[in-house]
């Protein structure tokens, strides 16, 4: 471990396990990693080789939680309560069309064998399981971090899917009334003119706070993502100046309420979007509830994203600044993941 510092690889292993999901690292159900998984992280994180002995001596720093090591396995506990893995906010479930009676008398979906209702993460999974499996079959949409917050236990499986007891009716999402698919297309808008990346954040008033957000919205009819994106970008922040699309970020999804309680399934396409030029007269679009546009640092703005559907894009978004990077030629060290506090 010669010259790493102890303290600092701490703080990165604590940030790592307490948010996972932007660094592709997979707990199981426990909340367990894989050491060398973690390792291999933390090494790109820090742009320095780390080896499986230094995430077990630098745990040992760790202040306000312990480490647990089993087999290879590690595991973050805090004081109070084991770190557990939230899982994705959504999860398909295949399924017979026949069964929806069945399923709206009982209140909710069950498995027929009592192993648990299997769920996946990705919906063209699920179709294909239920095209293989069912003579008329569809695919349910769970809301799945909500049914969380309600009670249900959701487990992944080392096969990487998911089980549940049961899930109940409101929790799934095309099964309620007025459900509808909504699309919608944004990005992380960067600005390198200091050398380091600084990235445009909206404020947006909601119903119980205002969040930072990316700046987004629906796209128009026949409108590719792409398109609505860098428009979109312009209405809610007010940019004038010229700008670029440099790639796509993939695509979120997630389930909300309409104010009237409706259901919807959204699906937001994000992109890596710079300026040409320095600008910093926002004109944010009050109208649409945005309070204010102001650029971040890369450590802040990942801070105060708090939006759960963005976790998954957060990981793209760090690996195609990188690689943006090293086409400008920006130093490395502009880019470090931030570390725990």
């Amino acid at each position: 471990m010669a010259g790493l510092d102890l303290i600092r690889l701490s703080k990165t292993i604590q940030y790592l396990l307490r948010h996972p999901a932007p660094t592709g690292l997979v707990p199981d159900g426990e909340g367990w990693f894989c050491v060398e998984d973690v390792a291999r992280v933390t090494a790109r994180t820090i742009r320095r080789p780390v080896a499986v002995d230094d995430v077990n001596g630098a745990s040992r720093c760790l202040v306000g939680a312990r480490i647990e090591f089993d087999e290879g396995r590690i595991r973050l506990i805090l004081q109070s309560t084991p770190e557990r893995y939230s899982g994705p906010d959504l999860l398909f479930h295949a399924a017979p069309r026949g069964r929806l009676p069945l399923y709206e008398r009982e209140g909710g979906l069950w498995a027929p064998n009592g192993a648990g209702v299997p769920l996946s993460r990705l919906e063209p999974a699920a179709w294909r399981v239920a095209h293989r499996t069912f003579v008329d079959p569809m695919v349910l949409v769970v809301d799945a971090a909500r049914a969380r917050r309600d009670g249900v236990r959701i487990l992944r499986t080392r096969a990487g899917l998911f089980l549940a007891s049961n899930i109940p009716m409101r929790h799934v999402l095309n099964l309620r009334e007025g459900y509808s698919e909504q699309a919608s297309a944004g990005g992380f808008v960067v600005d390198w003119s200091t050398g380091a990346p600084r990235i445009g954040l909206i404020r947006v008033a909601r119903r119980h706070a205002s969040t930072w957000e990316v700046a987004k919205g629906k796209l128009e009819a026949g409108e590719p993502p792409e398109v609505a994106a860098v428009r979109e970008m312009r209405e809610e922040m007010g940019v004038t100046v010229p700008v670029r699309l440099v790639r796509g970020l993939g695509s979120v999804r997630y389930g909300f309420y309409t104010r009237e309680g409706t259901p919807r399934l959204k699906t937001i396409y994000l992109f890596l979007i710079e300026l040409a030029e320095p600008f910093e007269d926002f004109k944010p679009l009050a109208d649409e509830g945005i309070e204010e546009v102001r650029w971040f640092g890369l450590t802040e703005a990942l801070a105060v994203l708090s939006h759960p559907s963005l976790r998954s894009a957060l990981g793209r978004l760090l690996q195609a600044l990188d690689e943006r990077a090293i086409e400008l030629g920006v130093p490395p060290s502009e880019l470090r993941v931030p570390e725990a506090e």
